[in-house]
């Protein structure tokens, strides 16, 4: 199974995925090669259900100009898999973790209800971290974190470029200046994983 991508930033699709359709789609990759851009991960408490200001990057790759590949390159040379980090001082509890595609095959013009415009391609999962981590990072809305006209949002594969800005927020890194947190009671060391292996898409 596999889900439409998301052309309008506005969408409510853009939070968590397009409704499921059936895929005869190839298994060993996790999207059409064509589909160049950057791979997102965003956080958001679950008890929030991604609703307002609450989503926060953890993570972000985009075009490499040495290897002149994209980070969906990587995602399908893993078999639609992608290693990241829950920051360590992130607050124990439950969180939706939001995993994002922005294809730009299409994108040299922005989105007007067409065909053309940036693809937004997500998945939604809960996952848990534990330990003694005090902070939530500062969030944004999704929809509303991007704009149709905005750089990196608008970009054109067609045309010769050596780089590439991923649009949105800077990624939370520890210690970031951050929104609510846990008093500190002395609590041990966090002993989250630091790496999870999520699947990014489903096959397309």
């Amino acid at each position: 199974m596999f889900s439409f991508p998301s052309k309008d930033p506005t969408d409510k699709y853009m939070r968590c995925r397009t409704p499921s359709v059936d895929s005869k789609a190839d298994k060993h990759r996790a999207i059409n090669p064509s589909h160049m851009g950057p791979c997102i991960v965003w956080i958001a408490p679950l008890e929030s259900n991604g609703e307002g200001d609450v989503w926060a990057k953890i993570f972000e790759d985009g075009y490499n100009p040495k290897t002149k590949k994209w980070c969906i390159d990587t995602v399908n040379d893993n078999n639609g898999t992608l290693d990241i980090t829950i920051p360590s001082d992130i607050l124990a509890g439950k969180y939706l973790l939001r995993t994002e595609i922005i294809a730009l095959h299409l994108a040299a013009v922005p989105f007007t209800g067409g065909k053309d415009g940036a693809e937004y391609y997500s998945n939604c999962a809960e996952l848990t971290v534990s330990g003694g981590g005090k902070t939530v990072p500062k969030g944004v809305a999704i929809p509303g974190v991007y704009k149709v006209d905005m750089p990196g949002i608008v970009f054109n594969t067609s045309a010769p470029f050596t780089s590439y800005k991923i649009p949105g927020p800077p990624v939370y890194k520890v210690g970031d200046p951050s929104g609510p947190t846990k008093p500190d009671t002395g609590a041990k060391k966090p002993c989250i994983k630091k790496r999870r292996r999520r699947q990014l898409t489903e096959d397309l």
